[in-house]
């Protein structure tokens, strides 16, 4: 079955994060499909060639311009004092001491590593392409001297270093962020650890009763002593004081590890974002894309009138 090319794929299916060689040639996919459009003109197949045009152009429009107002209105917090929730960092890529990551094609150190197989021979049975990508966790250590763990999942990651190669009709692409590169990060910051406040203590036991009660079969399992099938007041005060007492030796348990600070992806759908780039630069970039992109779906959007007027 025939499918969009790799570079088209990369920015709009979920989880596809692009490098540098895939959104450059997206972009320069537009002109050939504006080119087919053109000589398709008198046939059946124009319109459809000119929507895709128009449709994939507003797609990434939208998709870049809201990465770029997704940094550009969060201001950039220290590591050491950063309030918890939606975050931007920037600072430096470190390693976890005890375990330093290799990249499998070239054998390189770094902090995360991406690789993309393209078959460049002649058609055969089997794959095509294959790829794969680190989703291993590392630190960024900022000029306060805090620093927060990366869990890179899920995030649209822009890295400095890329290396193209051919090896026996495979065309490989791999992309690394090495220890020390310049790292700027957006995404959900939380902490793990450390003496929890009696109102986060209050919430998790109030969210352990809504699971609770949710399960119906192991609520009465667990408090339904009369065995009558349903939770009387004083069956439910039992419930209430086991919860509130495993919730309390949890947040003992968490009282006793050091607290640590993580950055993920957020739940809400927001952007997760990794680049190199600076903040200022990383906006500047990603605006950049949206309006190249906005033009592009002008270009197509006058082709089709051009030609509907002949």
């Amino acid at each position: 079955m025939w499918t969009l090319p790799h570079y088209l794929t990369a920015e709009l299916l979920p989880g596809a994060k692009p490098g540098a060689s895939q959104r450059l040639s997206a972009l320069l996919a537009y002109p050939a499909l504006l080119w087919c459009a053109w000589q398709l003109r008198f046939l059946p197949l124009f319109l459809p060639a000119s929507a895709l045009v128009l449709v994939y152009a507003l797609a990434l429009w939208h998709i870049n311009y809201r990465r770029y107002r997704a940094i550009a209105d969060t201001p950039t917090a220290r590591a050491r004092s950063a309030a918890l929730g939606y975050t931007e960092l920037y600072g430096y890529a470190l390693n976890h001491e005890q375990a330093p990551l290799f990249s499998p094609l070239s054998g390189r150190p770094c902090v995360w590593y991406r690789w993309h197989k393209q078959w460049q021979g002649q058609s055969v049975l089997g794959k095509s392409s294959e790829s794969a990508q680190s989703e291993a966790s590392w630190r960024l250590r900022d000029k306060s001297g805090g620093e927060v763990i990366i869990h890179p999942e899920g995030a649209t990651i822009q890295s400095a270093h890329h290396r193209i190669t051919l090896d026996d009709g495979w065309r490989i692409t791999e992309e690394w962020i090495a220890e020390h590169d310049p790292l700027y990060v957006l995404g959900t910051l939380s902490a793990i650890g450390g003496t929890q406040s009696e109102a986060q203590q209050r919430e998790d036991v109030k969210l352990e009763l809504e699971h609770l009660k949710q399960d119906q079969a192991q609520l009465l399992a667990r408090f339904d002593r009369n065995r009558d099938g349903q939770i009387d007041m004083e069956e439910w005060e039992a419930a209430r004081r086991a919860i509130h007492a495993e919730v309390s030796r949890e947040h003992a348990e968490l009282a006793a590890a050091p607290l640590t600070h993580h950055l993920t992806a957020p739940s809400d759908g927001r952007h997760f974002i990794i680049s190199h780039r600076a903040p200022a630069h990383a906006a500047r970039h990603f605006r950049r894309l949206a309006w190249l992109h906005l033009a592009a779906a002008g270009l197509s959007l006058w082709l089709l009138n051009a030609i509907a007027r002949h």
